[in-house]
Parts: structure tokens; sequence; C-alpha cells
């Protein structure tokens, strides 16, 4: 992803609360391993092309993570923060 900054993105599956047009990312698996969200830390989005991406930055007490949902393909991506 453009401006990236972490590690590599991999297809996540993610579970999402869609409420009053937001998005709230609650748990995600990526590698196998499954991730629930403690705290969207910063929402944003960006265009990229005809696709406009959503993009999150999210953590537990231990790890921190970025999400983006492709609103084109509608498919989840996951990535560590470093």
């Amino acid at each position: 992803m453009p401006g990236d900054r972490g590690g590599e993105w991999e297809r996540a599956e993610v579970l999402a609360r869609f409420d009053k047009g937001r998005i709230i990312p609650l748990r995600f698996r990526a590698a196998g391993a499954p991730f629930v969200v403690e705290r969207v830390n910063y929402a944003w989005t960006e265009r990229h092309g005809k696709s406009l991406v959503y993009f999150f930055s999210v953590s537990d007490k231990r790890d921190s993570y970025r999400l983006c949902l492709d609103s084109e393909t509608m498919s989840w991506r996951a990535a560590p923060l470093q």
C-alpha cells in the first residue's frame, strides 16, 4: 500500500460493525491468528484509483495492526505495526 510503514499486508477475515455511516472493526484473523480489537486508534480514507480504501489503526494491550477495507473489492487486509 502507498505510504506503508510496518509489516507486510495479508488477507484478513474481519468482523466489523457498520453503524450510522461508520465502520468499526471488532476482531479479525490474519495468518491464522485471532486478534480482538480493544481500541481503534485512528481511522482514515484514501482514494486508490476508483476505490475508496478505509484504513484503521487498531490495538490490544500488546500489539498494534493496520487494517484496510477496499470498497471496490470489499476485501480486508491486515499488517502489523512495527
